[in-house]
């Protein structure tokens, strides 16, 4: 059941449907995140690693999300269009007819490594906060332009410290030129799994996830040639 902050009148929400703006809303307990990039997973198949990094800072962790989110995601960060509305556009479109607004979303508590998140959203002076699944939150929150927050103590605890590496620019120039070029289903049949697999990343890192898809599919024809 959504929870209803009235922002007009915080001093006398004294009964269960309104709470305190101050008991949840606490700006530094959250820390704002970034989305770094989607990566196939290897091992749980059909599921993606959803990458989120701290916006000052160098911590990041991942979200195993399904793939129908994850293209959901990717196709909206590299600002294409599916045919047909998909569920997280129609719910954007439903938001947009009755005013309302998502603020942001946050990432409040994980429990058996399972990660809960919550929308903010906004309508009439008031703030409705509803759960949702972290992948759908997310996929709502590019759609919206909204902040991503988690909260700091559950961050201390997934958060992996990432130190800038430069990479060596031999086998970078190889990967990059690789990718660079227009790569046909053929092309990459031709390549090693090693090397779909290096390729794969620099594709999410680049933010080509229509590439990254072509990539995966031919990792997995390849592993069952073998």
């Amino acid at each position: 059941m959504p929870i209803f902050l009235n922002t007009d009148k915080y001093d006398s929400l004294n009964t269960d449907k309104w709470i305190d703006k101050s008991e949840i809303i606490d700006m530094n307990s959250e820390i704002k995140l970034t989305i770094t990039g989607l990566v196939y997973n290897q091992t749980v198949v059909g599921t993606y690693g959803l990458v989120l990094s701290e916006e000052y800072g160098n911590r990041r962790f991942s979200v195993m999300i399904g793939e129908p989110e994850a293209q959901s995601i990717a196709l909206k960060m590299n600002n294409k269009k599916s045919p047909r509305p998909l569920t997280h556009d129609l719910i954007k479109s439903l938001l947009n007819v009755f005013n309302a607004e998502l603020q942001k979303v946050l990432i409040y508590d994980m429990v058996n490594d399972v990660f809960y998140s919550e929308l903010h959203i906004f309508k009439d002076n008031k703030i409705m906060i509803v759960d949702a699944r972290t992948s759908d939150a997310v996929a709502l929150a590019v759609r919206s332009d909204c902040p991503i927050f988690i909260k700091s103590e559950i961050l201390d605890i997934v958060g992996t410290e990432v130190e800038t590496v430069v990479e060596e620019e031999n086998n970078d120039d190889q990967k990059n030129a690789n990718l660079n070029k227009d790569i046909s289903v053929d092309d990459l049949n031709t390549f090693s799994i090693d090397a779909l697999e290096s390729m794969l990343e620099l594709a999410v890192v680049d933010e080509k996830y229509e590439l990254a898809v072509h990539i995966r599919d031919a990792i997995k024809r390849k592993k069952e040639e073998v």
